[in-house]
């Protein structure tokens, strides 16, 4: 399961790079999809604080620059492997307690974690792609299949 998970962990961060590629290739892309391109940051930020147990001084919805994307996104590559590389196929279904931003405190699998994570940028990236379409002779495809194939 690992392997798969940091095959998945890859997979993420090339979809993610192919959007904000995207973003930064039209003169003035609509504030919603910038605005999810930083949420989807955010909250891998926010996750991986969760699981190593570190504070987190981000916000949600944070509002993130174009320009500092694929650097925040490089970074959370990073620490995302690190993550995983440390962890053993029993340790991933350690169990992570932590607290919403609303202040809920929940406990949840390591392994639920980074499947949320996943799904959560393709949701958001697919929204993104909509937003952008208009403004691009071709969409970017993000979709897992057309990774695996290269």
């Amino acid at each position: 399961m690992k392997n798969y998970l940091i095959r998945l962990v890859d997979y993420e961060q090339w979809a993610n790079r192919t959007v904000i590629d995207a973003l930064d290739s039209v003169a003035s892309p609509p504030l919603r999809a910038v605005q999810l391109m930083g949420h989807i940051l955010s909250a891998q930020q926010i996750w991986l604080s969760r699981v190593t147990g570190e504070i987190s001084y981000v916000a949600i919805w944070e509002d993130i620059p174009i320009a500092w994307m694929g650097e925040t996104s490089d970074r959370n590559f990073l620490r995302l492997k690190t993550v995983l590389n440390s962890e053993s196929d029993d340790s991933l279904n350690r169990i992570v307690s932590y607290t919403t931003s609303t202040g809920q405190p929940f406990k949840s699998p390591l392994i639920d974690i980074l499947t949320q994570l996943s799904h959560h940028a393709a949701y958001h990236r697919g929204q993104i792609v909509q937003l952008l379409r208009p403004q691009l002779d071709q969409a970017p495809l993000t979709d897992f299949i057309f990774w695996a194939r290269n």
